[in-house]
């Protein structure tokens, strides 16, 4: 890949490292988003893009101090808090992170084939029938992850080459269609016709669609640059750079997109109100009502290509976290052993397929798939102001090369926002990502520990993590019976939450374990 190694041998410069961020938000997201929020929130849609768009900025610039502090570790981004705090609470973390970017692997494939089958209205029912995979869609879906894995397989100098030429093609295809859209229909009165108002279902749903409708899922590919942060030119100054230039080219491509798709709709297909839409490819169907037939035809193929195109960064970014988690003993040794020569554990991509091929047969749609991967992504967000505060608390001597002004004060800001738009995602998102991560870290110590003693002292290590996400799970609870919008109950959330932040900025390791500190040759 050109994040990885360009054709020259070179370390890849600021644009390959704003090309990995760009790669990764841009891929299934802007095919559906603009739709789904649209339905469900109405034009204050637009609103929902800034908030994940702040949010993501406010995370990454976090990161860009922590990233260029540990320029040199491996799968940076899972391994935050195994580095600031303890192994034991670090792998939490690190299995949400890992989850989060391998269930990103079928969703992308899965839009794809989604998409497609429209393409083809023969075979479209046997693939894609009744909002769900067939068996053979399924099958199909697979075969596509395969081909993305032979390409981090064998294929890392013939992408090296595509690389950037594929995220210029990811860029100019939505800006070109927003574009297109707005000078072939644009309905200023779509904006506030339904009810008189630009949130016909109440400004609340601004907030819950970033979790719900795909929008904290598309710009979440940024932290995919600290993955390959030892790799990159010049860290010190290029991972802020392209931290926060990745999100703020996309947030303008997708409020170019989300205004477009508003405007274009015409005003007789929402009489009935936004959430009576119904489409299947929502942007490519809306190009063949417009009677721009070519756009459509564009749109199919970058169908192919965007989200493939992410689901190939993907499977090398989730196999290098698995490897990173195999190096910190989280995971059998056997998947740190790397490739002589493509300098890639081929083992640990081998895993990344099955665990994602399992996946597909669970999540049989985009919809179920994107909500279920927002939380996984939020709960590993979450790790950055944690790790940041930490962070700033040891080695002050140590001269950081990028330091967030007002640090302390933005993460506490970032901690509470990602707090509540966890809640915006319900309780069955939330409780089966606490099963998860309970299943996941008991087998984790069935591994690691050998005795009930060491195991126990495990939980006592993490224990503040697993509080936080049964307390978040209560209220998806309120938040899925109405109550989240009272004074009173967000009180409470807010009280409730800052406590359970000092004791996850506290906590402490009970076992005996390596700890990193900014004293190691991590830092320069």
């Amino acid at each position: 890949m050109a994040f990885i190694e360009s054709s020259s041998g070179k370390q890849p410069s600021l644009f390959s490292a704003i090309a990995i961020g760009v790669g990764c938000i841009v891929g299934s997201g802007w095919l559906f988003a603009s739709y789904k929020a649209s339905k469900f929130a109405g034009p204050v849609a637009i609103g929902s893009w800034v908030i994940g768009a702040l949010l993501a900025l406010m995370i990454a610039l976090l990161l860009a101090e922590i990233a260029t502090f540990y320029s040199k570790e491996t799968g940076l981004f899972a391994r935050l808090l195994t580095i600031t705090h303890n192994g034991d609470f670090g792998f939490i973390n690190a299995s949400s992170n890992w989850f989060a970017t391998i269930i990103t692997i079928p969703a992308e494939a899965e839009a794809s084939i989604q998409y497609l089958a429209q393409a083809f209205p023969k075979i479209s029912h046997s693939v894609f029938n009744n909002d769900h995979f067939t068996h053979l869609g399924i099958a199909v879906v697979c075969l596509l992850m395969v081909f993305y894995g032979f390409l981090n397989y064998w294929g890392i100098k013939l992408l090296a080459k595509a690389n950037n030429t594929i995220t210029v093609f990811k860029l100019t295809v939505p800006a070109l269609t927003a574009i297109i859209f707005m000078a072939a229909s644009f309905h200023p009165e779509n904006f506030s016709s339904y009810h008189g108002t630009i949130a016909p279902y109440g400004y609340d749903k601004m907030f819950t669609a970033v979790v719900t409708c795909g929008i904290f899922y598309s710009f979440y590919g940024f932290s995919m640059i600290t993955v390959f942060s030892k790799e990159l030119k010049n860290p010190q100054r290029n991972i802020p750079l392209a931290l926060a230039g990745s999100v703020l080219i996309c947030l303008v491509i997708y409020l170019m997109l989300q205004i477009s798709f508003i405007g274009a709709i015409e005003p007789s297909e929402i009489i009935g109100g936004w959430h009576t839409l119904d489409f299947t490819s929502p942007l490519a169907q809306l190009a063949i009502i417009l009677g721009i037939n070519w756009i459509a035809v564009v749109l199919y193929v970058d169908a192919a290509i965007s989200p493939s195109g992410t689901g190939i960064i993907y499977v090398g970014s989730s196999a290098r976290m698995f490897t990173g988690m195999a190096e910190d003993g989280q995971m059998p040794k056997v998947f740190a052993k790397e490739h002589a020569v493509h300098k890639i554990s081929r083992l640990s991509i081998a895993a990344t397929l099955i665990f994602c091929m399992i996946l597909v047969i669970f999540f049989d749609n985009w919809d179920k798939i994107m909500i279920v991967v927002s939380v996984f992504q939020l709960i590993s967000c979450l790790a950055v102001p944690i790790a940041f505060c930490k962070l700033r608390k040891i080695d002050l001597d140590k001269p950081r090369p990028f330091k967030m002004p007002a640090g302390l004060t933005l993460s506490y800001i970032a901690y509470l926002v990602v707090s509540y738009l966890l809640v915006q995602a319900g309780f069955m998102p939330l409780i089966l990502s606490l099963v998860f991560h309970l299943v996941f870290f008991l087998i984790y110590c069935s591994v690691y520990y050998r005795s009930k003693k060491l195991i126990l002292r495990a939980f006592a290590s993490a224990w503040s993590m697993f509080v936080y996400m049964a307390l978040m799970s209560v209220f998806g609870y309120l938040q899925d019976q109405g109550s989240m919008n009272n004074f009173g109950t967000l009180g409470v959330f807010l009280v409730v939450a800052t406590i359970n932040y000092y004791f996850l900025l506290n906590q402490k390791g009970y076992n005996p374990q390596i700890h990193y500190t900014a004293t190691d040759a991590n830092v320069k």
